[in-house]
């Protein structure tokens, strides 16, 4: 249904359906209702129906929010499989989220945008051996922003 409310073919439709099952590794809840589904699997159909648009650029708004550790993990190989071939726009209070999967990352804190980086380039700026301490500093203002 989606990828015929963005106009294709019925034929085309299936055809973009079977290959999202196949790249979502979605073929096991394939007949169930999206209802039923664990967290996990929500997550995971509902980035496939965004892709099935072709979009450039992907929202996503806490995606492993509420899941546990093996579905966190599956979503973050997703979101890896999809760089170079989409933007991505992520937002997540997990620091080590941020830090694995994300090329730049820009700090926010108190409704301002604080700093822009990589993880190595805002803990540079901050004196800091690991992201969170930079984050930490940016968010207390103690960060010099890059």
């Amino acid at each position: 249904m989606i990828a015929e409310l963005y106009g294709a073919n019925k034929k085309d439709a299936a055809k973009k359906v079977d290959e999202m099952i196949e790249s979502f590794r979605l073929s096991e809840v394939v007949k169930s209702k999206a209802k039923t589904l664990s967290g996990g699997w929500q997550r995971r159909l509902s980035i496939a129906m965004a892709l099935i648009s072709e979009p450039q650029i992907l929202f996503l708004d806490e995606p492993t929010l509420g899941l546990d550790v093996i579905a966190r993990r599956e979503l973050w190989a997703v979101a890896k499989e999809l760089k170079g071939k989409i933007t991505i726009i992520l937002t997540t209070h997990y620091l080590e989220e941020a830090e694995a999967l994300s090329d730049r990352i820009g700090i926010m804190a108190k409704g301002e945008l604080k700093a822009v980086g990589t993880a190595k380039e805002l803990m540079a700026s901050t004196s800091t051996q690991n992201f969170e301490d930079a984050f930490i500093s940016f968010s207390t203002g103690g960060g010099i922003s890059i």
